[in-house]
């Protein structure tokens, strides 16, 4: 939908004018009104328009969003260009990754890719990165998306999304709650809730407390982040987690988000696939679409 809304904004700033735009895009002048409105929520309320006599003309804000909206409309008609004649008869796209992904990440691809080529059975295989790169590179999966340091892995061809910054979990009641950042020596001897062993930021946190002298005391290790947060809430520990994980717990008055004050641990999300073969044109599509969607992140 997201798609949707930024043409509907370079529509309405082509025209500054809400009732033109509506004529030329064949929609109800409360449909762009409520086009915009989404679009402005989902950057966090912040105005993209101001009414300047009889027109409309961009914020600030507005103009920073400008270019973002062209180039991933830009994008998607690149990649219909490409589609159009080549091989969309693939029935079957494979696709590894990571559970915080594929619960926090890709669910409005998967929504926009479905009702692209509806056709495609898409298949989602959970598993912890280095299986994922040995399984792309023995070509068990077409791609897969991982959270990690930048591959360089033979065989392997990656694609940066986006980088994945660090945040502390912890409950509003706890002492470190009223810091502006959290570092590692902070958390010495802080009941710590984590992720299963193989988890890249997991590994992070416990090597760089080591490497520093500060002890990790593990009290709980769950599997599942929803799981992680709502022990959190129960004030049984903190938790270490990336921000795309937590976009939808602003407003849960049963955590409290502090960033992370160490040096960026460059973890970012990024697909990969086999440098051997060519990415077939189904798995071309679904790369474009999630740049276009890290694109909005920016």
């Amino acid at each position: 939908m997201e798609l949707l809304y930024l043409k509907t904004f370079c529509e309405l700033v082509k025209w500054g004018n809400y009732t033109r735009t509506a004529q030329e895009l064949d929609y109800a002048q409360s449909s762009v009104t409520h086009h915009i409105q989404r679009l402005e929520q989902l950057y966090g309320g912040q105005r993209l328009f101001q009414r300047k006599g009889n027109v409309v003309i961009l914020t600030a804000v507005g103009q920073k969003l400008l270019p973002y909206a062209r180039q991933m409309i830009e994008l998607q008609e690149q990649a219909k260009q490409a589609l159009s004649t080549t091989d969309l008869d693939q029935t079957t796209l494979t696709i590894g990754t990571i559970e915080s992904l594929s619960l926090y990440y890709l669910p409005s691809i998967l929504e926009q890719f479905r009702q692209q080529y509806p056709h495609v059975q898409v298949k989602i295989i959970l598993d912890q990165e280095q299986q994922l790169i040995r399984r792309v590179r023995e070509q068990q999966l077409d791609i897969a998306l991982i959270l990690d340091t930048p591959c360089q892995a033979y065989g392997i061809e990656a694609i940066s999304l986006f980088d994945a910054q660090m945040r502390v979990v912890m409950h509003p009641q706890h002492p470190l709650a009223r810091q502006s950042s959290i570092s590692s020596l902070d958390l010495h001897q802080q009941p710590l809730i984590v992720t299963e062993e193989g988890c890249t930021y997991r590994a992070y946190l416990i090597d760089k407390m080591k490497s520093q002298g500060h002890a990790s005391d593990i009290h709980l290790e769950l599997g599942n982040i929803e799981a992680i947060k709502q022990s959190v809430a129960k004030e049984w520990g903190i938790a270490f987690l990336p921000q795309f994980v937590l976009e939808q717990e602003r407003n849960n008055q049963a955590l409290c988000i502090v960033p992370w004050a160490e040096e960026d641990p460059q973890l970012y999300s990024q697909i990969i696939y086999n440098s051997t073969k060519s990415l077939s044109s189904i798995a071309t599509e679904w790369v474009t679409l999630c740049r276009a969607h890290s694109i909005m992140k920016v």
